[in-house]
């Protein structure tokens, strides 16, 4: 009973939100955007025979690859809330230990000897339950730490979106056309699905 004080969302919705968040993104990436442009390369035709001009041509059209692009964004995006909840498991045993000492009266040991004392505090503290008066009882507030957290995966959402539409655009052309050396004239390219890439 004491552990559900130290859960770092403020509901059980928020907690189901942001799982079903993760989840979706990463079956939508792994699920449709693999099978969609794992072959954009074998399907990218362009309107000549001039040796390396497609391949060129294709560098130009799309300089990263879009799957490992969103798998990147995916990753990056789940790294704060991993430090997040690193952060936060640290303070609650942190705080278990501190609890422990409140109610047992570690007078001496200000400081833990080892990191298995630490263990066995939390350990001890969890089985037993202490049985701590409300006056003790005091509440973790990570609303700081999540207000950040928040933050930070906001501004990689914005800086990856812009990124992605510097780099692709929103919409998947239907022709592309590309003028670079090795090709000795304008040559127009085609993109295999650009309506179902662009939804």
């Amino acid at each position: 009973q004491a552990l559900t004080l130290f859960l770092p969302f403020p509901s059980l919705v928020g907690k189901i939100w942001l799982m079903l968040t993760i989840l979706l993104r990463m079956a939508v990436v792994v699920l449709a955007g693999y099978p969609l442009y794992q072959d954009e390369q074998e399907r990218f035709v362009c309107n000549t025979l001039q040796p390396g001009c497609s391949n060129v041509c294709y560098d130009l059209f799309s300089p990263v690859s879009h799957f490992r692009f969103w798998l990147i964004h995916t990753v990056s995006i789940l790294l704060p809330y991993a430090a997040f909840s690193i952060y936060v498991l640290h303070q609650v045993a942190m705080h278990i230990v501190r609890m422990h000492c409140l109610v047992h009266g570690c007078k001496g040991n200000r400081g833990l000897s080892s990191p298995k004392d630490v263990k066995e505090l939390c350990r001890s503290a969890v089985v037993k339950r202490i049985d701590c008066a409300a006056d003790n009882l005091s509440v973790l507030n990570f609303s700081g730490a999540y207000t950040v957290h928040l933050f930070i995966r906001t501004l990689l959402e914005v800086a990856f979106a812009a990124v992605q539409y510097f780099l692709f655009g929103f919409f998947v052309p239907d022709r592309f056309s590309c003028y670079h050396s090795p090709c000795t004239s304008t040559v127009d390219c085609y993109i295999s699905r650009p309506t179902e890439k662009s939804i």
